[in-house]
Parts: structure tokens; sequence; C-alpha cells
């Protein structure tokens, strides 16, 4: 559940006044969301980038009056769709009058209607599958596979269906240039539902524009201490990759420290797999961002642990 959303308008009303909630503020106590918008701190920071996201986008739209609809990475926050950089902006339905116009934090940008818009949590937005399919189509591969893997699984937290890759093909025949067909085409093509969070998604996406050979998801071990899964396997190298999941981030997308118990069942779990006789690599969300020279980047974690590069950069 998202947290409260707390407006300077209602502390006026109940008496208080904006003056304590900038005080607060200053205290870290609360944090501004945008004018006139604040949120509890120690709410704010339990949440993972791509659900702060989506209460920047609720604080921005139950600011504003009229007739709103949410698109795209937007609608995409609302959905529960993890998000691979967040914007600044949140994106609107516009017409061919109002698409670029720019208010604010609010942007329109037309798009057309694959599927008749939907009421969700309050809010009026394109649907579950139209929402993937103009990421896929607008957005950078890698940005748009994690969505794309999300929707192809059930989500079992809203109660909502796997959506299948039949009805995303023949919705993305519809869209209108032929290029963003294509692009749309290659990420459900890449989707896949047995991916089991964004980092891994990320990870896969990333790795394949980079040119390493496709995992095997979820392959599992059977160890004298129990069956372990992994988040990837490369058979022929015998190397199982793992996405550092226990990493938390907070508010400033910063590092925090795991518990030691995390820690240490994640080791027990790496040393069981080891012993099964293959390699292991891993790495965090830091590591996908640093630059290939970089010696601790992905490339030259997976090039140091013997994964070869067959393609190229694309």
């Amino acid at each position: 559940m998202d947290p409260e959303l707390i407006f300077a308008a209602d502390a006026d009303a109940f008496g208080a006044g904006r003056r304590s909630l900038a005080l607060r503020c200053r205290a870290g106590e609360l944090i501004r969301l945008r004018a006139g918008v604040y949120v509890r701190a120690d709410a704010w920071q339990q949440l993972p980038l791509w659900e702060q996201n989506r209460v920047r986008v609720r604080a921005t739209v139950e600011q504003v009056p009229g007739h709103r609809v949410l698109i795209q990475q937007s609608a995409a926050a609302i959905w529960g769709f993890p998000l691979i950089g967040a914007s600044p902006e949140v994106l609107l339905l516009g017409s061919s009058t109002s698409h670029g116009r720019r208010r604010g934090a609010l942007r329109w940008t037309e798009r057309r209607l694959l599927e008749p818009l939907e009421t969700f949590d309050g809010m009026l937005l394109t649907s579950r599958a139209q929402t993937v399919l103009d990421m896929a189509a607008y957005l950078d591969f890698e940005r748009a596979v994690p969505a794309m893997d999300h929707v192809l699984r059930r989500d079992a937290a809203r109660n909502m269906p796997a959506v299948s890759k039949e009805l995303l093909c023949d919705l993305a025949r519809k869209l209108p240039v032929r290029t963003k067909q294509a692009k749309a085409r290659r990420v459900i093509d890449f989707g896949d539902s047995r991916s089991e969070s964004a980092g891994e998604s990320y990870s896969r996406a990333v790795l394949h524009r980079l040119g390493f050979p496709a995992p095997e998801l979820q392959q599992e071990f059977s160890t004298p201490v129990g069956r372990f899964r992994s988040d990837f396997y490369w058979k022929d190298q015998m190397l199982v990759g793992e996405f550092d999941g226990a990493v938390k981030y907070g508010a400033n997308g910063s590092a925090l420290s795991p518990s030691w118990e995390t820690l240490a069942r994640e080791k027990r779990r790496e040393d069981a797999i080891r012993a099964t006789g293959v390699g292991f690599v891993r790495w965090s969300w830091s590591d996908i961002g640093r630059p290939p020279e970089h010696p601790e980047s992905l490339v030259r974690r997976m090039i140091h642990a013997g994964l070869p590069r067959i393609g190229r950069l694309h």
C-alpha cells in the first residue's frame, strides 16, 4: 500500500499551517514530492525506486483537476510495473492538438489506443497490454524488458492475470508505425515470465545487447543441503550468474547494507551451488551501470568468469 500523501492545503484547513510541514521536512520527518505535497520519510525510504515513482505520479495527478489519462511509464507506475530510470514528467494521453504540450511536471503525448481505457486505483489509464506495448515501442530495449517480463506472469500482489504473448502480438500490429511494431515485437519475443525480478530482467536484456549468449533461467541444482535455483545458468560454460537482489536501495538510490542473516543465507546457498562443480558470478545494480572498461563492470565480470561474447553491441 502506498504511503499517505500529506497536502499543504489540508494542513492549512486543519490549522497546522504550511510552515509546520516545511519544518518537519527540514528535520527529515517528511519528504517533499512536489509543491504542496509531502510524505512521511520513514515510509518513503522503504519503497523501491519504481514504487517511489508511482507515489510521485499520484501526487502530481491528484493535484491537477480535470480529465487525465495516464500513459506509458506513468501508467506503468500505477499498474505496478517495474520501471528502470524514473521520469521527472507525468505522461498523459494527448491529441493532435495537445501533443508535446507541457505544464509543470505534466506532458501530453499522442498515442493510438489499442484497447479501451481502464480505471485502476482511482486513475484513468491505458490497459496493461497497451502500456507495456507503448513502453516496448518507445523506450530503449533494456528499459522495456522488465515490464514485459512482469506482465507475462501473474501479478499475485494485485491479483492480475498474466497477459499472453498472442494478445500482445495481435495488438502490436495496430501500432501506427512499422518501426514501432518491430521494436515492440522484439521485446515481446525476448520476454520471459520465468524472470523473477526487475534486476534479473534488466540484466538479461543488457547481457543480450552486449552480445553475451542467452542463459537458462531458474536452473535447479540438487545439493546435499537442499535444492536451489539460480537466476542464470550457461550450460556450455558451466557458469551460474546471480543478480544480487540482497542489495537494497534508499530514497536517493544509494546502496544500503543487507542484514547479516541475508548475507549468511546467500553465502550458504552460493557455496552449495558451487559444490556441484559450476562457476559462479554475481553482480548488482551498480555493476550494470558502470562503463564497460571499468574493472568491476558487468562486462568485465562476465569476461573474467569465462563467458564469451558472441555478438556485437547493437
